[in-house]
């Protein structure tokens, strides 16, 4: 279990403390020395050692899977879009998509998208959802303090 929590932790590294982590051990720092201040284990750091000795690299290459449906540009459209008016449809969206795109990307890779920026698309709340039993509810709170005054409501609330 602590290989696998430590595998985790490697590749969840920036290639910025890679970098860091390269320097500081040709600097002459230990494993453990340059782990603390970065949160990580002397394992960790020991691994990314290793394979900047063995590969000349520190950075994770390429995946192999799907090349992606939209570029940069796109998604920074759909993020403007969303966080502009947050309860805008995924149709909508794809609508103020950049007309350079001859598949406009669909519902779905658009709901990809602010997925991994951590936002979600909403739709906007058409009415208070109120069953029959709370609307007779409310009725029943209301009508004997429908004469009420305000010296009366601030005697009963406070």
């Amino acid at each position: 279990m602590p290989l696998r929590r430590n595998r985790r932790q490697y590749e969840q590294l920036t290639d910025f403390d890679r970098g860091r982590i390269i320097g500081l051990r040709e600097a002459g720092w230990s494993n453990r020395r340059i782990g603390r201040p970065l949160g990580r284990s002397d394992m960790v750091v020991a691994r990314c050692w290793q394979q900047w000795i063995t590969e000349g690299r520190v950075y994770r290459r390429g995946g192999s899977g799907r090349p992606r449906n939209t570029n940069d540009r796109e998604d920074r459209a759909i993020r403007r879009v969303t966080t502009s008016a947050p309860t805008t449809s995924l149709a909508s969206i794809q609508r103020h998509l950049p007309p350079s795109r001859h598949p406009v990307p669909s519902r779905e890779t658009i709901r990809r998208r602010l997925t991994e920026v951590g936002l979600r698309s909403r739709r906007p709340l058409r009415r208070l959802p109120l069953t029959p039993h709370h609307r007779q509810f409310r009725l029943d709170f209301c009508r004997p303090r429908a004469t009420w005054s305000v010296t009366d409501w601030r005697r009963h609330l406070q």
